[in-house]
């Protein structure tokens, strides 16, 4: 029966005009449903010493709102201890309602002070200070644009 209801919402919800909707659904309260994380044990990967030094960063975002969402794009800033990087993900990402799990990838090169300011983290006891990341995502719907910050902080890769 739930399941039933629940189809029944997505559907009239489909066709329903978004002045409508937002009746029912604000940004901030959309905002409050969608989760972004860390993925895995190493979301945040630097490969210091390959041939083109990199680092990987790994996203997962969970949507537990009943409206579809367009991941527009998610700005990244990075610091270890200072500032390292700002970064965008551009690529748009189909966040459907109430799904989990959408995989979301960051790959940049790096500067040599970059690599310079990196590297006391990846080894050993790392300096005073910590590793943060800060996203703005930017999500479209049918209510319009949703921002959504999050900062994770850490004191080692």
């Amino acid at each position: 029966m739930k399941e039933l209801l629940l189809l029944i919402l997505e559907k009239v919800m489909a066709v329903m005009p978004g002045v409508l909707l937002r009746l029912f659904y604000s940004p901030r309260k959309v905002a409050n449903e969608i989760i972004i994380e860390l993925r895995g044990e190493m979301p945040i990967n630097p490969s210091l010493n390959s041939s083109v030094p990199h680092i990987d960063i790994y996203i997962e975002i969970t949507n537990l709102s009943n409206l579809n969402l367009i991941l527009d794009r998610m700005l990244i800033d990075l610091w270890f201890g200072q500032p390292v990087l700002n970064g965008a993900i551009l690529k748009r990402h189909v966040i459907p309602s109430r799904s989990s799990g959408i995989q979301i990838f960051f790959r940049t090169d790096l500067t040599t002070k970059q690599i310079e300011q990196i590297n006391p983290y990846t080894t050993g006891s790392p300096p005073s200070g910590s590793i943060s990341l800060t996203t703005n995502a930017y999500f479209n719907s049918k209510i319009g644009v949703i921002e959504v910050e999050k900062r994770f902080e850490r004191r080692k890769v």
